[in-house]
């Protein structure tokens, strides 16, 4: 545990100090597999979140159309189609007077939004962040060690670990980033953290 608080406190707060991001890379080596598996979860949480608080915020009529577009009523109950049907205006594509969607938000409220609709959104988004996060960090690992000419004091498992300790205070930035422009924080973050572990490798290849 002690390791992993070093390694997390390093990876946060070092910048171009060469002895403290050596000292960064021997706690990485000693860190355990799980103590790794548990930060790369909290920092996916973390990333998570704007996108998750920008969902409970959408009513579920707005939701449903950024998520499924003009045509999301007819993945819906009969109930909820013959809401929307009643109140449907035909103009310019396919609008609802302001009534059936109010209609509509309060039937999906009455029958457990937050339980049966909004929590398994949140976990497909957190499914799909896990993901993208996995992808990202092994293809970072992967390009640190290409660009240092195979020639890493680090073993893979451990660049990988370098990325994950790195990412402490670029998420928590980009979280705040994104309670203003959620999703584009994503993108964010990834720069940010490209940006540290390669400017870190690089101080540790040259010292």
């Amino acid at each position: 545990m002690k390791n992993y608080f070093n390694a997390v406190t390093l990876g946060a707060f070092t910048w171009k100090s060469e002895e403290r991001i050596a000292l960064l890379f021997d706690r990485v080596r000693k860190t355990g597999g799980g103590w790794i598996a548990l930060h790369f979860l909290l920092v996916s949480l973390c990333l998570n979140f704007p996108v998750m608080l920008a969902m409970v915020r959408l009513p579920p009529f707005e939701l449903y159309s950024r998520l499924y577009g003009e045509n999301f009523i007819h993945a819906l109950p009969e109930a909820a189609r013959a809401i929307l049907g009643e109140g449907r205006v035909m103009e310019q594509g396919m609008t609802f007077n302001e009534t059936a969607i109010g209609e509509f938000n309060l039937l999906m409220l009455a029958n457990g939004w937050g339980k049966n609709v909004l929590l398994p959104f949140w976990g497909m988004a957190l499914g799909l962040v896990l993901i993208i996060q996995a992808v990202f960090y092994f293809c970072a690992a992967f390009c640190v060690g290409l660009s240092r000419l195979n020639a890493s004091p680090l073993a893979f498992r451990d660049r990988l670990a370098l990325a994950v300790f790195s990412s402490t205070l670029p998420v928590l930035a980009a979280s705040l980033f994104g309670l203003v422009l959620p999703t584009v924080h994503i993108i964010v973050f990834y720069f940010i953290v490209i940006f540290f572990i390669f400017q870190r490798s690089s101080l540790c290849a040259n010292g």
